[in-house]
């Protein structure tokens, strides 16, 4: 079985309308992390076969039944749209999100909690329950979607789809207390010197 994070990648095309006047393809991760009794899984995609996860898990050397955990960072389709798979393929796994996010079934996820390796961080705004995840073994951050990665380039999320701008900004600087940790996002690959990205896109306003 897989013994690190591993992230997922899945691509959505979504028509000319959804997100601007042009159609997009929408690149979605979701992760698992690993840890001593199984599997965690971060977010489920956007796609409700979650053929993605499951070529994910058979090319780890792990199934559905590894999976203990299932952690949403928050209650948007592109993170969610996989949910109903992953229960049903793992129905012995826990669902966890903020109570703000009003998923159904989902446990309660607050802030510091551990949930395998990871830590909670509450980081509100971008949705009222949105939280990050602090893996404190690996030094490696997930920060949802607070943060994306475009044509190469650190970008916030799109201002239409965040509930409240001034929160976000104050979350946003909270992650500066976890500066250091390699950062994996919701949307994009990994980049170089995540943090003096973020930095300026700070300065920048």
């Amino acid at each position: 079985m897989l013994e690190h994070i591993l992230g997922i990648r899945m691509e959505e095309h979504l028509p000319a309308g959804a997100l601007g006047p042009f159609p997009v393809a929408l690149d979605i991760r979701a992760y698992l992390v690993a840890y001593g009794a199984g599997l965690v899984l971060v977010d489920t995609g956007m796609d409700p076969s979650g053929s993605s996860i499951d070529a994910a898990l058979k090319g780890g050397g792990a199934d559905w039944s590894d999976v203990r955990q299932i952690v949403l960072t928050h209650g948007h389709l592109d993170h969610i749209g996989g949910l109903h798979h992953a229960r049903s393929s793992a129905p012995s796994a826990v669902v966890r999100a903020s109570p703000l996010e009003m998923i159904d079934g989902a446990q309660p996820l607050t802030d510091g909690a551990i949930i395998g390796s990871l830590r909670a961080f509450a980081t509100p705004g971008h949705t009222p329950g949105h939280m990050s995840l602090y893996d404190e073994d690996r030094s490696i951050l997930l920060v949802g979607d607070y943060l994306g990665v475009i044509d190469g380039k650190l970008v916030r999320a799109p201002a239409r789809f965040t509930s409240d701008r001034a929160q976000t900004e104050r979350s946003l600087r909270l992650l500066l207390e976890l500066r250091g940790a390699r950062m994996l996002f919701a949307h994009g690959p990994e980049i170089d010197r995540p943090w003096d990205a973020l930095d300026e896109l700070l300065m920048r306003g």
